[in-house]
């Protein structure tokens, strides 16, 4: 599946909406700090990849729906690459912001 420009600015749309929410899973981390024996930047990383993937990958699988492409191995590899691509262009912003967050 080729990403048209109208996908990837959806995917970066996502991406942005996943990197506001930083500050509140850095509150809900550092309510936990105590209890948890993690790193908090790399927990609050996490949060953000996990939920950038889950709502890119439902954005990206309901177009193929829509467009009743049928989804196969290679399919479901290509629009993975897209995402890791699209998330991969913004890392530095995102652990910029998480460090912000984590100072203010």
């Amino acid at each position: 599946m080729e990403l048209t420009s109208e996908d990837q600015k959806e995917l970066e749309t996502i991406l942005s909406i996943v990197i506001h929410q930083i500050p509140s899973y850095t509150n809900m981390v550092n309510a936990s700090i105590g209890r948890w024996d993690v790193k908090a930047d790399d927990c609050i990383f996490g949060m953000v990849y996990h939920s950038f993937i889950a709502k890119s990958t439902e954005y990206l699988k309901n177009k193929l729906t829509d467009i009743e492409q049928e989804t196969n191995v290679e399919s479901i590899f290509e629009i993975m690459n897209s995402i890791s691509d699209v998330f991969n262009s913004k890392v530095a912003e995102i652990k910029q912001k998480i460090v912000a967050s984590s100072l203010g």
